[in-house]
């Protein structure tokens, strides 16, 4: 199979299954409020520091589960990755390429479902339960067309270099942060969903742009 937009769309629509099919899989990091109570901040003033502090507060620890499952994943990644690489000699040939987007949607499916299992019908850039399927395509943009990107990053790359890699890791960490600081400074924010899924994409070609090599493989299916 070689036409990139057939491919795209195969990509997006099994995402959709996958996340779909696997969201009750959210159930197990979700299950953590319940053993840490997230508490709430009724008692702070709007649009104050302490308003802000107890948020980020509540938010840790409501995403403490995700992040707990995220650190397992990533403790374990080269046994998955070695679990499903297993698979790919039995995928037929031309549908190989949907193997990677897929195992991201679906580690990325248990983490957002966990954080999200109690809003999963609200609607952001596209519904909650749909949107694992964007780290999907991502994954696909970036393995299936990272020399060209390379190519086309390289005066990027020159610049990028200049700076110490902790420094760069920093700005990737902070950019998110900031900018979801400020979206978010309203009395009462509005579309939640719409700007936390736009921060995840932020926060995607952020960490992208940091780790992609000036040149060099990246894995790819095979």
């Amino acid at each position: 199979m070689k036409s990139p937009i057939i491919k795209l769309i195969l990509v997006f629509i099994a995402g959709i299954i996958v996340s779909r099919v696997f969201w009750h899989l959210g159930f197990f990091p979700n299950s953590f409020k319940f053993i840490i109570n997230p508490g709430n901040c009724l008692g702070y003033k709007t649009m104050t520091i302490g308003m802000y502090i107890c948020s980020a507060l509540v938010a840790f620890k409501m995403l403490l589960g995700p992040l707990i499952f995220m650190v397992l994943i990533f403790v374990f990644r080269k046994v998955i990755f070695k679990l499903f690489n297993q698979l790919r000699p039995k995928i037929p040939e031309d549908f190989r390429f949907l193997l990677n987007p897929l195992v991201a949607t679906l580690i990325f499916t248990i983490l957002w479902s966990g954080s999200h299992y109690t809003t999963s019908g609200t609607i952001g850039i596209i519904g909650q339960k749909s949107f694992p399927a964007i780290i999907g395509v991502f994954t696909f943009f970036t393995t299936e067309y990272y020399t060209q990107i390379q190519k086309k990053l390289t005066s990027f790359f020159k610049k990028r270099d200049k700076f110490p890699k902790v420094t760069r890791y920093l700005f990737a960490f902070l950019i998110p942060i900031v900018l979801s600081l400020i979206i978010t400074l309203q009395h009462r924010v509005s579309s939640v969903a719409v700007k936390e899924q736009f921060i995840v994409l932020v926060s995607l070609i952020c960490g992208y742009l940091v780790l992609l090599p000036k040149k060099g493989a990246i894995i790819k299916n095979k």
